[in-house]
C-alpha cells in the first residue's frame, strides 16, 4: 500500500506533467494559428494596418506595467497561505483583489483614451492609419475591465496549481480566435470587426475561471473587498517584483512602440518586428510558461526552508529546461531562412538574420528560468533591480538611435544586449553557485552524455 509521501510525490509528478503539457499544447496551438494567420491577414488586410493593430496591442501590454507585480506576487503569498492552511487570509486578499485590479482598470482605461485622442504625435504613422489606432485602442478600452478581472481568478487557480485547466481553457479560447480568422475572409470583416471579436475571444476566460474558483472553493464571494491590511503584505512584496518587471515589460514592450516613433516608415516597420516575432515568441512563452509552473511549488519549499529539497529543484530543472530551450532554438537557427520564407516569402528573406540573432538571445535568457523563480519566491531581487534598469536603459537608447540604419534590427540589437548585460550580472554575483551546480551535474550525468556535451 503507498505510503503518504510516495502519494505526495504522485501528485507533484502529475502537476509538472500536466502543467507542461497542457501549457505546451497551449503554445503550439496558439503558435501555429499565429504562424498561418499573420501572412493571410498580412496580405488581406495590407502591411501597414496590420503594423496598427501591433502598435495598439503593443500600447495595451506595456500599460500592464500597472499591475505592480501582483501576479507574482499574489501567486506566492497564495501558494505560501494554501500550504500554511490559511483560507480566511486568501479569501479576504483575493476579494480585495478584486477591488484593486478595479482600481487598475480605470487607470488603464483612462490612459488608453488619451492616447486615442492625443497621442498623434507619438507615432510615425498616417492620419488615416491614426484613424484606425484610435478605434483599435478604444475598443481595448471597452473590454478592459473584463480583462483585469480576469486576473485575480486566474492567480487563484495558478496557485492552487491548476495551471493544467487555465491552459485548457486558453486552447479553447485559441480554437475560437482561428474560427474567427477564418470568419474575416468568409464574411468579409473589416479589420475594426476582426479586432472587436478578437478582444471580445479575451474576455470570455472570465467565466470559467469564475466557475472553477467557485466549484474548488477558492473564493467563495465574489463582492469586491476593502481589506487593505491583510492586502498590504502582497502589495509591498509584488512593489519590490514591479520595479523589476518594470524594467523588463519596458525592454520588451517598448520595442514595438520604439519602432513606431523612430523608424521613418512606422507602421510598416512594426509589421516587419511581428513578422520575425511570431517563433520567437512562440519559444519564449513555451519556456516562460515553466516560471508559472515553478512559481508556486518554490514559494511552497522557501516557505518550508527545506534546503536540499531547494538544491535538487534548482539542479534538475535548469537542466530540464536547458534541454527544452536547446531543442526549440536550434533547429530555427540553423534553419532560419527556409522558415521564414515558408512563412512569409521570399521577400521578407532580409529578415532572416534578425529573426536568428533574436531566436540565439532567447537561447541565453530562458535557461535559468528555475532559478529566478527561486529568486522571486524569496523575495531578494534587490540588485537584479538595479542591472535591469541600467540594461533596459542601454537597449531602448540602442533601439532609438539604430533604427535609422537597420530598421526591425535596432530592437533586436537592443534586446540581445539587454539580455547579455543581465547574463553577465547574474553569473558575476552567482559565481561559486555555479560551479557547484555544474559539479553536480557532471557527477550524475551518464559517462556517454558526459562526453557528448564536452565536444
Amino acid at each position: 500500500m503507498p505510503s503518504k509521501i510516495d502519494a505526495v510525490k504522485g501528485l507533484t509528478k502529475n502537476y509538472y506533467f500536466s502543467s507542461f503539457f497542457w501549457s505546451t499544447f497551449q503554445k503550439v496551438l496558439t503558435a501555429i494559428i499565429g504562424f498561418v494567420s499573420t501572412p493571410l491577414l498580412l496580405g488581406y488586410y495590407g502591411k501597414a494596418e496590420f503594423g496598427v493593430l501591433s502598435i495598439a496591442t503593443a500600447c495595451n501590454g506595456y500599460m500592464h506595467l500597472l499591475d505592480l507585480g501582483m501576479n507574482t506576487g499574489a501567486v506566492k503569498f497564495f501558494s505560501q497561505w494554501k500550504t500554511e492552511n490559511k483560507t480566511d487570509l486568501i479569501e479576504r486578499v483575493a476579494r480585495t483583489n478584486i477591488s484593486f485590479y478595479g482600481i487598475i482598470a480605470i487607470l488603464n482605461i483612462v490612459g488608453l483614451i488619451a492616447l486615442a485622442f492625443f497621442g498623434k504625435s507619438l507615432f510615425s504613422v498616417s492620419d488615416e492609419e491614426f484613424g484606425l489606432l484610435r478605434t483599435c485602442l478604444l475598443i481595448i478600452a471597452v473590454f478592459n475591465i473584463f480583462s483585469w478581472a480576469t486576473t485575480t481568478f486566474n492567480q487563484l487557480l495558478i496557485a492552487n496549481m491548476q495551471m493544467a485547466y487555465t491552459m485548457k481553457i486558453q486552447s479553447i479560447i485559441a480554437v475560437l480566435k482561428a474560427m474567427l480568422i477564418a470568419a474575416v475572409f468568409v464574411f468579409d470583416l473589416t479589420i475594426t470587426q476582426y479586432f472587436f471579436f478578437l478582444t471580445f475571444l479575451v474576455t470570455l476566460l472570465l467565466v470559467p475561471y469564475i466557475i472553477e474558483c467557485k466549484r474548488l472553493k477558492l473564493i467563495n464571494n465574489l463582492v469586491p473587498a476593502f481589506y487593505w491590511r491583510d492586502f498590504k503584505v502582497v502589495l509591498v512584496f509584488s512593489l519590490s517584483i514591479f520595479a523589476l518587471s518594470l524594467f523588463q515589460t519596458t525592454a520588451t514592450q517598448s520595442r514595438p512602440i520604439i519602432l513606431s516613433i523612430f523608424a521613418d516608415d512606422g507602421a510598416k516597420t512594426v509589421a516587419d518586428f511581428k513578422i520575425i516575432e511570431v517563433i520567437p515568441a512562440f519559444i519564449i512563452t513555451v519556456c516562460g510558461t515553466f516560471s508559472g509552473i515553478f512559481l508556486p511549488k518554490t514559494s511552497a519549499l522557501i516557505a518550508k526552508g527545506n534546503q536540499e529539497e531547494i538544491s535538487k529543484f534548482a539542479y534538475k530543472w535548469t537542466t530540464f529546461t536547458t534541454v527544452i530551450a536547446n531543442g526549440l532554438c536550434f533547429p530555427c537557427i540553423i534553419g532560419g531562412g527556409n522558415i521564414l520564407t515558408a512563412y512569409v516569402g521570399s521577400d521578407f528573406s532580409y529578415l532572416t538574420i534578425w529573426m536568428v540573432i533574436w531566436v540565439a538571445t532567447i537561447l541565453l535568457q530562458v535557461h535559468s528560468t528555475p532559478l529566478n523563480a527561486l529568486v522571486l519566491a524569496t523575495g531578494k531581487t534587490k540588485i537584479m533591480v538595479y542591472v535591469s534598469a541600467t540594461a533596459c536603459i542601454i537597449s531602448i537608447i540602442i533601439n532609438s538611435f539604430l533604427v535609422k540604419y537597420y530598421n526591425v534590427g535596432s530592437a533586436v540589437i537592443g534586446y540581445l544586449v539587454y539580455i547579455i548585460i543581465n547574463l553577465m550580472s547574474w553569473y558575476m554575483a552567482r559565481w561559486k553557485c555555479l560551479m557547484r551546480t555544474m559539479d553536480y551535474l557532471f557527477d550524475i550525468w551518464p559517462q556517454n552524455l558526459r562526453v557528448v556535451y564536452i565536444v
